[in-house]
């Protein structure tokens, strides 16, 4: 144990020299692991702050262009929406003008129309007046008949105008009996006489609704009695063979009363066809007569056929005198533009002439040789024509 205390103290001491080695070295690494790490962390709070002036005045920098972006980009923005406010603005305002215009014209239109629906209304309630008068004068028998022969007289007028070898007024028949008129139609057919008719009263009672349906029915019947009445006096006392035709008209001036009779009673219709007495309104009245004219016409284009023909021939001989006439003429101003072509030549002859002496080309000999075959044609046509 003693051999090996020594060694033992010296391993002791050995080991204690490194454990105390170790500790310098662990301080002195520690010491040199401060430093650098002071080194590093001012190194990193250098770059730090060197970083953060630089993002600093980056983002200045970015700020100021952003501020100075949008500022433009508001002002510009601005600007275009002045602009457009601007032309909304003026399409608006024109807008309203025209829609100002188109109103006034309207409210212009509207109150014209409202003046002249005024106007109509005054002329219908002077129409009204008119009728109610009318009506009022109707209600007379004897005005009636003064109507009726007016309007037909109105007709005969309207197609024959005032000819007395067409029709006459007030006809006066062998028997005594004076017709409204007569139309002095062509033969066969004669003197066709024409009655006016106007069996208003019962016909009103008709159809007044204020009346009960007894009265109406008595007021038919009572229609019924007076056409036929007329119908009856119109063939006894106007119908007089072989002074007048064998038929006549009568005529009723109210186209109503005239549908009436042939739509509601046909007896009477019948009745007028046994006494030869046709019913006629203003319309019908016009169809006959028109017809009737046209026959006259046609007659009396069939009696002057030979005087039509006469003048014919007139016209014919007339017509071959213009011909040879014509032709006379024609010759002549044949003759004419053959001697106005000679002279053409001869003066374009006398006028290269001049130009020829102007010229002083004098070798040149005259021609003439066209100015005589054209003298000798002339001179052989005129023969000719003697």
């Amino acid at each position: 144990m003693e051999e090996f205390a020594p060694m033992i103290v010296i391993s002791v001491i050995f080991i204690l020299l490194l454990i105390v080695l170790l500790f310098l070295l662990q301080s002195r690494n520690e010491r040199i692991l401060r430093s650098v790490i002071l080194e590093n962390d001012s190194s990193n709070h250098k770059e730090l702050f060197e970083l953060k002036e630089k993002m600093t005045s980056e983002l200045l920098l970015f700020q100021n262009q952003i501020t100075n972006t949008f500022k433009g980009d508001f002002s510009q923005l601005n600007e275009v929406t002045v602009n457009r406010l601007i032309n909304i603005e003026s399409k608006v305002h024109e807008s309203l003008l025209k829609g100002f215009e188109s109103t006034n014209k309207t409210f212009t239109s509207v109150l014209e129309q409202l003046a002249r629906i005024d106007e109509t209304q005054q002329n219908l309630r002077s129409l009204s007046e008119n009728i109610s008068n009318l009506q009022s004068v109707l209600t007379d028998k004897k005005t009636r008949g003064t109507f009726g022969e007016i309007e037909l007289y109105s007709i005969l007028e309207s197609v024959f105008g005032i000819n007395e070898n067409r029709f006459l007024k007030q006809y006066k028949v062998s028997n005594g009996n004076i017709a409204d008129a007569v139309l002095l139609a062509p033969e066969p057919l004669g003197k066709i006489v024409i009655d006016s008719k106007f069996p208003l009263e019962n016909y009103n009672k008709m159809y007044d609704d204020s009346l009960a349906l007894g009265d109406q029915r008595r007021a038919r019947l009572e229609f019924k009695k007076d056409v036929s009445k007329h119908l009856k006096d119109i063939a006894t006392k106007y119908i007089s063979d072989p002074e007048t035709a064998e038929f006549a008209y009568m005529f009723v001036p109210a186209e109503a009363i005239f549908a009436e009779i042939y739509g509601r009673f046909d007896e009477l219709v019948q009745l007028s066809y046994q006494y030869k007495v046709y019913i006629v309104s203003p319309t019908t009245l016009m169809a006959y007569i028109t017809a009737i004219k046209a026959i006259y016409l046609g007659q009396e284009r069939n009696e002057k056929v030979e005087l039509i023909q006469n003048e014919f021939a007139h016209l014919a001989k007339e017509f071959e005198r213009f011909e040879f006439r014509f032709d006379s003429v024609n010759k002549d101003f044949d003759k004419t533009y053959r001697d106005l072509q000679s002279v053409a030549v001869t003066a374009g002859k006398i006028n290269r002439r001049f130009k020829q002496i102007e010229a002083v080309e004098l070798s040149e000999p005259i021609e003439i040789g066209e100015d005589a075959k054209l003298s000798t044609q002339i001179s052989f046509d005129e023969k000719n024509e003697i």
